[in-house]
């Protein structure tokens, strides 16, 4: 599995949810989400999630790579990796390959690694 960078999440961005835009429901996308506003609702598919400062999301998140500067109260699953900024607050249980909480973000949950496709004998023939 390949690392993706920010600069590559940014490029692939499809969704915008503004910081003005309240959403209540589930999406699902093949590529990159960007919320600045409110969900309310799951995020069951998407390349990668970036969430802004100004960000709000009460539900679970399932992603390939997921970025965190704002708040989500819910539970997130990324088979790449999870990045918590400083100023995040993240409030429920994460699974991921690579997990980085920077100095000054509040992560209160259980944490817990997904392990490489070879590992698990996922690309074994």
């Amino acid at each position: 599995m390949t690392k993706k960078s920010s600069k590559n999440l940014l490029d692939t961005v499809d969704t915008f949810i503004g910081d003005t835009a309240v959403f209540e429901g589930n999406i699902s996308t093949e590529k990159t989400i960007s919320i600045d506003g409110i969900l309310k609702g799951n995020i069951v598919k998407a390349a990668g999630v970036l969430i802004g400062a100004k960000a709000d999301i009460k539900g679970d998140i399932n992603a390939e790579v997921v970025m965190i500067a704002g708040k989500i109260t819910g539970n997130i699953t990324a088979l790449e990796s999870i990045e918590i900024l400083p100023q995040a607050v993240v409030a429920g249980d994460i699974k991921t390959n690579i997990l980085t909480v920077q100095e000054g973000a509040h992560f209160e949950g259980r944490s817990s690694m997904i392990p490489d496709a070879e590992e698990n004998g996922a690309e074994k023939q």
